[in-house]
């Protein structure tokens, strides 16, 4: 027995297999920063890009917040294609309402918008490994959590939606 998919069933798995691609990239990106930054391969591509080698400071407190920063961005790029990768998993192929609204997804998304958050902080202070000493905070940080905020919280609602939906039938 076949089953036949719609052009927007179609579509949305088109999309989420790119985006899983897109997020394997990143990650595959993430990796030769940090191997450059880690001295482990021995490439520069260039003075504005973040595969260079770290400036590390001889000043315990800059030092410090350099390792806060290495770490920080480092937690905040794996958890969120972590994060990422899970929502998109699940939702590949589940194109069905009542599997596809779940108090699971509900709580991905609620981890993306918190990670995201911190990963927009330090991936905007990155130039502290490479010698810029002063942390910067711009409406940068701020935009894409409060995208993914809105999206998340409309999520939850069409998540109770579907629950109401269920109960009534």
């Amino acid at each position: 027995m076949k089953v036949y998919c719609s052009s927007k069933e179609k579509l949305i798995n088109i999309v989420c297999r790119m985006v899983l691609i897109f997020l394997a990239g990143w990650f595959l990106l993430f990796l030769v920063q940090l191997m450059r930054w880690t001295n482990a391969i021995d490439i520069t591509i260039g003075l504005g890009t973040q595969i260079r080698p770290i400036a590390w400071s001889s000043v315990n407190k800059v030092l410090t917040i350099q390792w806060v920063e290495l770490i920080g961005y480092s937690l905040s790029t794996v958890i969120l294609i972590f994060l990422s990768s899970r929502f998109i998993i699940t939702c590949l192929g589940k194109l069905d309402i009542k599997r596809l609204f779940n108090r699971h997804n509900t709580k991905l998304l609620w981890g993306i918008t918190i990670t995201d958050f911190f990963f927009e902080f330090f991936s905007l202070n990155i130039e502290i490994l490479f010698g810029l000493r002063e942390i910067q905070i711009s409406s940068e940080m701020i935009i894409s959590p409060l995208l993914f905020l809105i999206m998340t919280l409309m999520y939850e609602v069409a998540v109770s939606i579907t629950e109401e939906n269920e109960l009534t039938i």
